[in-house]
């Protein structure tokens, strides 16, 4: 079965090489520490025990954060791989956890699965969130390390798509021997997908235990200072934008600001490189504009084109829209303006934190739109009446505040395989 699926990894690859060839050249993000993705990862020397954490990209590191905080706090003398799969991902876990080994999760072929292995020994790996990949799966069984998925999470959307092709996918789910579920739902889904119900415990999500870095009141007023905001003036922030919603919060923005001269906007595209689609849309609708990376505050729109600083721009707001609701995309993490106690709306399409969606919806902490049209409503409901976004606010930050206790019981499920035997050599 792995010499099959390499040969179809394969097969696909050459069918898609001009394009990839042609990413490589102009994209450094493709060939950037290429080797480490055919399975060159850093060799670890010594015998001390070894977790291989993977974080796809920035918000599973920072997802990962109280986990990690948690098993550093128990077990101090455990070493630390961390893999990503984006570029942003990686930069963000060396920031995080400068002690650590960080490098690329390998492609799923399965030589570079079994090299990787080989010079990482891992002990235990946790994956975070869902990243099942077939080869990886089979390899690590094979050579006995346990696997933990933590934070586990399936979409509607993804679980319709793995049932599709159930009967290959209940082979890899049935070699899970420890998922910790996000909720009873995802429970639920994992199991009709192949995972022992034995091996399934809900722990919850771990969003919810995601301390903050940072003072939210000193964070206000130092971005808004930075930004040129004023305190008389009303902060719209649009959080891990996706297009064409920074197309539909322009058009919003300038449909207010007829009616509130004092309301500003802030756009945090979610992928950086399409940073430079979003400064031509706005100057193209004659606003100023002042960029993160390139201080001159005062412009009646701002961009935060950096990498790690949203959960601190939520703070400095006093409305935030949730990126990918109102496209394909599932949303972005509405527990970071709940965090920071901010009225929080959105578009109809939540199925990634849709059981999270639901809660803050019924609390009164977020408002869930059917329409783009229905958005400048909804902010100027928030703006000219101070006292109910407070109210709103403090109701998200109480769903937070309930659903907190997830890194404890992930940290159960972790144990339990930390203290069983080694890996086979």
């Amino acid at each position: 079965m792995g010499l099959l699926l390499d040969l179809g990894y394969a097969t696909v690859g050459l069918l898609a090489s001009p394009v990839l060839l042609f990413k490589m050249a102009s994209d450094r993000r493709y060939r950037h520490r290429l080797g480490e993705r055919f399975g060159g990862a850093p060799r670890r020397d010594g015998e001390k025990k070894c977790i291989w954490l993977h974080c796809a990209s920035v918000g599973e590191v920072n997802v990962a954060k109280p986990l990690v905080r948690e098993l550093k706090k128990r077990h101090p003398e455990i070493e630390l791989n961390v893999s990503t799969t984006t570029m942003a991902g990686r930069e963000n876990a060396e920031k995080t956890w400068p002690g650590a080994r960080v490098h690329y999760w390998p492609f799923d072929f399965g030589f570079a699965v079994r090299r990787a292995i080989r010079r990482v020994r891992p002990d235990v790996i946790v994956l975070i969130e869902l990243e099942v990949w077939p080869n990886f799966v089979r390899i690590a069984e094979r050579k006995k390390i346990p696997i933990v998925i933590a934070n586990g999470r399936v979409s509607h959307r993804a679980f319709r798509r793995y049932r599709r092709l159930g009967w290959y996918f209940r082979s890899i789910f049935r070699r899970l021997p420890k998922v910790g579920a996000q909720s009873d739902g995802v429970a639920q889904r994992l199991v009709e997908l192949g995972v022992p119900m034995a091996n399934v415990t809900v722990t919850g999500n771990l969003k919810y235990d995601a301390e903050l870095a940072f003072d939210p009141v000193a964070a206000r007023s130092e971005l808004r200072s930075l930004w040129g905001v004023k305190e008389d003036e009303r902060l719209l922030v649009g959080g891990s934008t996706h297009d064409p919603e920074e197309t539909i919060l322009v058009e919003t923005y300038l449909q207010l600001k007829a009616m509130e001269p004092g309301l500003r906007l802030l756009i945090a595209p979610r992928h950086l490189e399409r940073v430079s689609d979003v400064v031509e849309l706005i100057t193209k609708a004659g606003l100023t504009l002042s960029r993160r990376s390139q201080p001159n505050p005062g412009g009646e729109v701002l961009l935060l084109d950096t990498v790690g600083e949203l959960a601190k721009t939520y703070a400095a707001s006093d409305v935030v829209f949730i990126g990918g609701t109102f496209c394909a995309r599932g949303g972005q993490n509405p527990l970071e303006p709940a965090a920071v106690g901010k009225p929080i709306v959105g578009g109809p399409s939540v199925a990634n934190f849709q059981e999270v969606v639901d809660e803050l919806a019924a609390a009164g902490g977020m408002r869930v739109l059917a329409e783009p049209a229905d958005l400048a409503h909804a902010v100027l409901d928030f703006v000219r009446d101070p006292e109910r976004a407070k109210e709103s606010g403090a109701k998200a930050k109480q769903v937070l505040e309930r659903g907190k206790g997830a890194v404890a019981r992930t940290m159960e499920v972790i144990e339990a395989v930390l203290s069983g035997p080694g890996p086979r050599a």
